[in-house]
């Protein structure tokens, strides 16, 4: 037999497994492969190929297995122990990928994506300054990489060097400006950095403006909606015009609403409509418009000046679950201001399994008002709040009746202010409808999707740990303030139907988990 006889097979093999993996075709593509090693088992690229397509399957420790196969052959291609290193990071084996990606620049300093992986791994691991260092190799070899920029923002903000990842945000949004992710990380620094309010307000509706744009894709491509999700802004799209406004296409957007409120009626509240090609069309130029109230700072306190602000703080310090609310927390002209905000403004763009909705700083929903009301708090309390950076700020808008809203969780700050602002005559229960906080943080140890999104094994774990909780019930204006890393969850809502009627809660975090 000659030898292109010999190799004839696997060579038409490997084309066909490459043709399989560019179509998509991914498990075709691998057992190609395999019969590629069956024919030619001394060749390492088929192993590589092979563990690329096993990653894009999030096929982590084959990947791994296929790539050692590799290395045994030949150990001196530095792409293959990039991808290692890549798989490695998904594990959360973030020492053993960096020793990978040190193989891969040992063999060529030329590999950017290397070095920029080998970053990312090292932020995962705490080194921050190493972090820095390799990003900066990453971007000497390729300048315009936006997605290094942002990375190595994210580590120059973990070291409190604010203006500089300021700097590399706004050069990774100049390369691609399409890159929504660094936007948002503008807005935040900005936010943080007590940034010009002009500035705030154009940031958050650009935002809000590429996250409208997004959820107007999104619903092209799957032209359904669930029914409290027409049932909301059907609502909406009511009080809007009641209350006098109007811009393209909302008047159309209320007919459709009605339209499918009409068909889904009698069904469940999170089964899905179908819309129809006009239907899909009408909706999508609907959700591209953003109406965002104007919130400006206001020239007297947000906070209520009757409160005793430097006795809330003793009664926190002397609390052993460090756990107090706050009756009357805003004046009478930023409640109103901020439930106007929350009414008005079409920035509701997330929808959650438990039929409500979220609103968070990225999607819009922050204005100066929001952010004077975080600055008062520093001032009136400084003893909690002093040296606490605003992390996070969103808001949550529920369905009328429904046994639960957010499960049990933790978060990742130090300090959660969670409060009211929807009147007390439209709760039915004035018993519940608040939230329940667990006398049991979340162990150091877990991962933030073990205390954040796992109730399954938080409850396992407040069970078997012989939790005890605090019941607050619902109150317009009163806030809930205690460690944030202790586990809480939504109470029984039981609230009146109507738009206005609709259970609203804001949350405000500051500071790190551990701070």
């Amino acid at each position: 037999m000659s030898d292109k006889t010999q190799f004839a097979e696997p060579e038409a093999l490997f084309k066909q497994a490459f043709d399989f993996l560019e179509s998509g075709h991914l498990e075709e593509a691998i057992k190609s492969f395999d019969q590629v090693i069956a024919l030619v088992p001394g060749a390492a690229a088929p192993y590589i190929v092979r563990g690329d397509a096993l990653q894009v399957l999030e096929r982590y420790p084959a990947a791994i297995e296929s790539y050692d196969q590799a290395i045994e052959l030949d150990a001196n291609v530095p792409e293959v122990h990039c991808n290692r290193g890549v798989a490695l990071h998904k594990l959360g084996e973030f020492e053993a990928a960096v020793a990978s990606y040190d193989r891969a620049v040992a063999l060529d300093p030329g590999q950017a994506d290397a070095w920029s992986n080998r970053g990312n791994s090292l932020r995962k691991l705490g080194s921050y300054h190493v972090a820095l260092a390799s990003y900066d190799r990453a971007i000497a070899l390729n300048p315009e990489a936006a997605e290094v920029y942002a990375n190595r923002a994210g580590a120059l903000e973990e070291l409190n060097r604010q203006g500089e990842a300021f700097a590399d945000y706004e050069k990774a949004f100049a390369i691609a400006p399409d890159y929504h992710e660094a936007q948002q990380h503008l807005l935040w620094l900005t936010m943080k950095g007590e940034g010009d309010p002009a500035r705030i307000e154009q940031l958050a509706n650009e935002v809000a403006a590429r996250g409208a744009h997004k959820a107007a894709d999104a619903l092209r491509a799957r032209k359904t909606l669930t029914a409290f999700r027409i049932q909301h802004d059907l609502e909406q799209t009511e009080y809007l015009l009641q209350q006098g406004y109007e811009f393209a296409g909302l008047t159309e957007a209320k007919a459709t609403f009605a339209a499918l409120q009409g068909r889904s009626a009698g069904g469940a509240s999170g089964a899905s409509v179908t819309l129809t090609d006009s239907e899909t069309d009408v909706l999508a130029s609907f959700y591209e418009q953003v109406m965002r109230y104007s919130a400006p700072a206001l020239s007297g306190p947000c906070l209520n000046t009757g409160n005793d602000w430097a006795g809330i703080e003793d009664t926190y310090f002397k609390s052993p679950q460090e756990i107090v609310v706050i009756d009357d927390l805003l004046s009478p002209e930023a409640w109103n201001e901020l439930r106007n905000f929350c009414l008005v403004s079409t920035v509701w763009r997330r929808d959650f399994e438990n039929q409500y909705f979220g609103s968070f700083s990225d999607d819009g929903f922050v204005s100066p008002l929001h952010l004077q009301i975080a600055a008062e708090l520093q001032q009136k309390m400084p003893r909690l709040f002093g040296g606490q950076l605003l992390e996070q700020l969103w808001s949550f808008k529920y369905t009328s009746e429904m046994g639960r809203g957010i499960n049990v969780h933790a978060d990742f700050a130090r300090l959660n202010l969670n409060f009211w602002i929807t009147p007390d005559e439209a709760n039915l229960d004035p018993k519940s409808g608040g939230m329940i906080v667990y006398d049991k943080p979340a162990p150091e140890t877990w991962t933030f999707a073990q205390y954040n999104s796992s109730s399954d094994d938080i409850l396992k774990f407040l069970k078997s740990h012989n939790a005890s909780a605090a019941t607050i019930p619902y109150k317009c204006n009163r806030a809930v303030l205690f460690n944030s890393n202790l586990f809480h969850e939504t109470d029984a809502i039981r609230f009146k139907t109507g738009y206005e009627n609709r259970r609203i809660n804001v949350t405000y975090l500051f500071g790190k988990r551990f701070q």
